[in-house]
């Protein structure tokens, strides 16, 4: 049975957030995986998952593990799709491309010389890679080329996010999903393109610690990684509100769920 949660006038300790309404409905929780970054593949339709080691593990959309590689970098701490492969980044500001069977394309490489502690990481359509870091609350837009293009901290939210670890863009909305771990509010912020706050949806219900997020636009399902317990639970989604004209560009069709 699916359980659904409405984001809609929500208590958070002490403040009482008013949003538009968003909906997520548990459909799946995988057990004794640890996900501490994911990306969704529509070339492959699978899941690419770091688990905070040398290692990295591609799953079907249902879980089945499918492949597992060796990445040469000490500790995978976020991961991206791109067109050629993976981006990596170990969250000590050093980063490294492989191609889906895990060669390297190139050698290491600092993608921005602010990024140091990366937690979260998306390359979305136009090309440039959406960060969040949480020494500083940060969240960014870096162009292909390193520069910043936008940056807007997370303690100034409302509610505050303050321990950003994952990061996505579902390309039918245009909204930013942010997922924020247990030291913040253990939540998926739903944010417009300019990190306005559109909705705010608590997660302990399903599992502690919330560090990835990933999301199957084709079929609405979204991934959110959990490192207390070691979950990766699946749900259906629902955004609050379309924030932008035209769909972004979301890549081949992959309509497996």
């Amino acid at each position: 049975m699916r359980k659904q949660f409405v984001g809609a006038g929500l208590a958070l300790g002490t403040l009482f957030v008013s949003c538009v309404q968003a909906d997520i409905y548990h459909r799946e929780t995988l057990s004794d995986f640890r996900a501490v970054s994911i990306a969704y593949d529509a070339l492959v339709c699978g899941i690419w998952v770091a688990n905070e080691s040398n290692e990295i593990v591609l799953l079907s959309t249902f879980g089945k593990e499918i492949r597992r590689f060796d990445t040469g970098m000490g500790t995978v701490r976020s991961l991206t799709i791109e067109d050629n492969g993976l981006l990596i980044a170990n969250g000590w500001g050093e980063f490294r491309r492989l191609t889906r069977e895990g060669q390297p394309i190139d050698a290491p490489f600092r993608l921005s010389e602010t990024l140091y502690d990366t937690e979260g990481l998306h390359r979305d359509a136009d090309g440039s890679f959406l960060v969040v870091e949480d020494d500083p609350s940060r969240l960014m837009r870096i162009a292909p080329d390193g520069e910043m293009i936008m940056e807007l901290f997370g303690d100034s939210f409302d509610p505050p996010m303050t321990e950003p670890q994952g990061v996505t863009r579902d390309p039918y909305s245009g909204n930013i999903l942010v997922v924020d771990d247990n030291e913040g509010l253990n939540s998926l912020f739903e944010l417009a393109p300019d990190g306005r706050v559109l909705s705010v949806l608590p997660l302990s219900e399903f599992g502690l610690d919330a560090e990835g997020v990933a999301l199957q636009p084709e079929t609405g399902t979204l991934y959110v990684g959990f490192d207390g317990g070691q979950a990766l639970v699946i749900f259906d989604w629902i955004p609050s509100e379309i924030t932008i004209d035209t769909p972004l560009a979301r890549g081949p069709d992959c309509a497996y769920s």
